[in-house]
């Protein structure tokens, strides 16, 4: 029994210390350099113009000249 809600209480705990490490996700959709959204990945419809953190790529929509 003691067993267990030690390992309650480790569960309980865990989850917050894992949340305040694990950043990419606010970093995901932020926005970024010229107007453009954090993605993991652009659409064929956006243009790569600058990288975030997390090698998140910046993506602006449309084909912007050069």
């Amino acid at each position: 029994m003691k067993t267990l809600l030690i390992m309650l209480v480790f569960l309980f705990l865990w989850d917050p210390v894992l949340a305040g490490i694990n950043s990419l996700p606010s970093e995901m959709h932020k926005k970024c350099y010229k107007n453009g959204i954090c993605r993991l990945e652009c659409y064929e419809s956006e243009m790569l113009v600058a990288y975030c953190m997390f090698q998140l790529e910046c993506c602006v929509t449309g084909n912007p000249a050069p």
